[in-house]
């Protein structure tokens, strides 16, 4: 299958500034049975690439100059071929195993989870139940923090999301995310692309987000809460971090004053 990628990202200020940078996570990372045919970041001013202390690649804009608004593009073809059941990737790890259990940031765990994960610690340590305990977590979550837009912000927690019972795809994977490490799981954010041309899918006009957690033998294994699915070749990982803001597609910081709008549409659909 191959899949079709156009997604914009604009800010909009209520001053003009006279130097913003961008930070831009969305170089592919395929997994093995995937291809990027073609992909292309635009932005303004003078642009750097570097990879940050997770590994992913950044792409820089930096705008020294009067502006009001800055626009971020992405156009990009991906394929797939393949029958694995999850993506599986031939990277070295940059960071060992043991750092992704760290209990901070908005996929922060306390006790409030410990109704998610009730009778489940036993068998997660146990690597031959690790994958179908997990995929039960995953459940758990789904029937715990109903998939509703407008109920929550880039900076909402899971111990919130959790308590609202409500949340998006980013809320359900940082749900999922503390409750792996309550378990002594490794566990990470994934922000990346899913198709949304499928109305079957809880996928957004944005990029999307699902969460890997660490299997002996298998190493890191993907788990999509919205969804209640095992990510396969249709999603596409940009970027993983200890949760979205380490991760976010698209980050940035002004000189100048007043306010900021962003907006995001993406378009992942299935092409001929």
């Amino acid at each position: 299958m191959r899949f079709s990628i156009a997604h914009t990202t604009r800010f909009q200020f209520d001053q003009p500034s006279g130097h913003s940078i961008h930070d831009v996570r969305l170089t592919p990372k395929p997994a093995a049975g995937q291809r990027v045919v073609s992909w292309r970041i635009d932005g303004p001013g003078k642009r750097s690439e570097w990879v940050d202390g997770h590994g992913n690649q950044v792409t820089t804009f930096s705008a020294a100059y009067r502006h009001d608004s800055v626009e971020i593009t992405v156009h990009g073809i991906y394929e797939y071929s393949g029958a694995d059941q999850w993506l599986r990737y031939v990277e070295t790890p940059t960071l060992p195993a043991p750092f992704w259990l760290r209990n901070t940031g908005l996929a922060r765990h306390d006790a409030s989870f410990d109704q998610v994960i009730e009778g489940l610690a036993e068998r997660a340590a146990d690597a031959a139940q690790r994958v179908a305990v997990l995929h039960e977590v995953m459940e758990r979550i789904g029937k715990r923090i109903a998939y509703k837009t407008g109920v929550s912000t880039v900076d909402t927690t899971a111990a919130e999301a959790l308590a609202r019972g409500a949340g998006v795809a980013q809320d359900q994977a940082h749900a999922f995310i503390a409750c792996c490490r309550r378990l002594e799981v490794p566990a990470r954010y994934v922000s990346g692309y899913l198709r949304n041309d499928d109305p079957a899918l809880h996928v957004g006009r944005t990029s999307h987000s699902w969460a890997e957690a660490w299997v002996p033998g298998l190493e890191w294994v993907g788990f999509d809460p919205a969804n209640n699915i095992s990510p396969h070749g249709d999603s596409l990982r940009v970027a993983v971090g200890l949760d979205y803001h380490d991760a976010a597609p698209v980050s940035g910081r002004r000189v100048g004053f007043g306010g900021a709008k962003m907006s995001v549409d993406a378009s992942v659909r299935v092409v001929d």
